[in-house]
């Protein structure tokens, strides 16, 4: 093996290992394939319904002489202009695709009916010394990553979610009429979206900005705090996960197959970082006082609904699918402004034992008077919910220091 293409299969791994620890494992694929046995489709994809985003990663070295711009010239076209390539190919492959087909040719989740498609071309070796342009090369809008700004992204955009919104916001204002002057690096226009209570300006003509955006936020005392009220959500990505490796090795008790229980895991996984932090500590909660309450329905900022229950570890564990999955009907009906009702089984904890985990997912858009007779008749044979304790809590996402 060539050192080029090791260097490149570093910078694929950089760029895969930062999606999956953001994205997650079952939504994470490095150079899948157009089909079983066959070629490469891309270095790194991701597909979260309804989102897709096509990585092509190019680490080429900028060379130097005495025409520094015909240097720059050189590199971008390499690292840059073949990558919008790749990612235009990919893309149009994908979409006549049914599934992803992983690089070890066994099959991944499905491919989105009508697919919200990111392009993003990742530029190693530029040394930053080259401006990266970004913008429709042909065929669509296109985002250029250095290493450094990928990396700055994927640590603070750290959700499908969250990164995607900002694809679309960037997209969105790079298309419109506010004109800007930015001199400064992709993680300061990144401190300008969030600065801007995740938005961009748009009440203006013209807007100037330069560099130490992001340095500047990163030392913000609200900043601080909210990176430091986010450290409790990572529970939620733990137990994300745990589904997602379970999926993966087919341990899951649950669901006919890949199709329906990444559905259920997948409504878990878009929740965004604020969102994840407001379960995580709902979800805590629960687990400590799970002596004393069997099941608690939590609303997310999303609109999704939540089922908790812990049960004694004598129950067997179907009898605990079953109660969680009607418990979760009667969820939904409690709730008629919610679709979507996610439940989470487990056991009570004590100490020194393991756990099992269950997930139900129920989507009923319309609510009809026979559901409502079967809840009724639910709740008063099982008791299911019958005179829930309403809890309020508020959550600030930027609490005062």
């Amino acid at each position: 093996m060539t050192a080029e293409k090791q260097s490149v299969n570093a910078a694929e791994q950089f760029t895969y290992q930062l999606c999956r620890e953001s994205f997650l494992s079952l939504w994470s694929y490095r150079n899948p394939k157009q089909h079983p046995k066959g070629k490469e489709l891309c270095d790194v994809l991701v597909v979260c319904d309804p989102d897709i985003v096509i990585f092509s990663v190019k680490e080429i070295t900028l060379k130097s002489t005495n025409r520094p711009d015909i240097d720059a010239e050189r590199w971008r076209r390499k690292a840059i202009e073949a990558s919008s390539a790749q990612i235009y190919g990919a893309e149009s492959t994908i979409r006549a695709l049914d599934h992803v087909t992983r690089s070890d040719d066994e099959s991944g989740v499905l491919i989105p009916a009508n697919p919200h498609v990111h392009r993003i071309a990742v530029a190693f070796g530029g040394q930053n010394k080259v401006p990266l342009p970004y913008g429709d090369f042909g065929k669509g809008f296109v985002h250029v990553f250095n290493e450094r700004s990928l990396l700055v992204l994927l640590q603070e955009l750290n959700t499908i979610t969250d990164f995607v919104s900002y694809l679309t916001a960037k997209e969105s204002y790079h298309n419109s009429d506010t004109t800007m002057l930015f001199q400064g690096e992709e993680e300061d226009l990144l401190a300008l979206y969030i600065h801007g209570g995740r938005r961009f300006p748009s009440t203006y003509d013209l807007v100037i900005g330069g560099r130490g955006l992001w340095n500047q936020m990163k030392e913000n005392p609200d900043y601080k705090w909210r990176v430091a009220e986010d450290r409790p959500s990572y529970m939620w990505d733990n137990l994300i996960e745990i589904f997602c490796r379970d999926t993966l090795k087919g341990r899951l008790e649950f669901g006919p197959g890949l199709s329906e229980t990444e559905r259920a895991v997948r409504v878990m996984a878009r929740e965004q970082r604020f969102a994840r932090r407001v379960l995580a500590k709902a979800f805590k909660e629960f687990l400590d006082s799970s002596q004393q309450v069997r099941a608690r329905l939590a609303g997310s900022p999303s609109g999704v609904r939540y089922v908790f229950l812990a049960t004694p570890r004598s129950i067997a564990r179907k009898y605990r699918v079953a109660e969680l999955g009607n418990r979760c009907f009667v969820a939904r009906g409690l709730s008629q402004d919610a679709t979507t009702i996610v439940g989470i089984g487990t056991e009570r904890y004590e100490k020194g034992e393991g756990f099992s985990l269950d997930l139900v997912h129920l989507y009923i858009p319309m609510w009809t008077s026979e559901y409502q007779s079967r809840m009724d008749a639910m709740q008063r044979e099982l008791g299911y919910f019958v005179s829930p304790r309403l809890t309020k809590t508020s959550e600030d996402e930027y609490p005062v220091a």
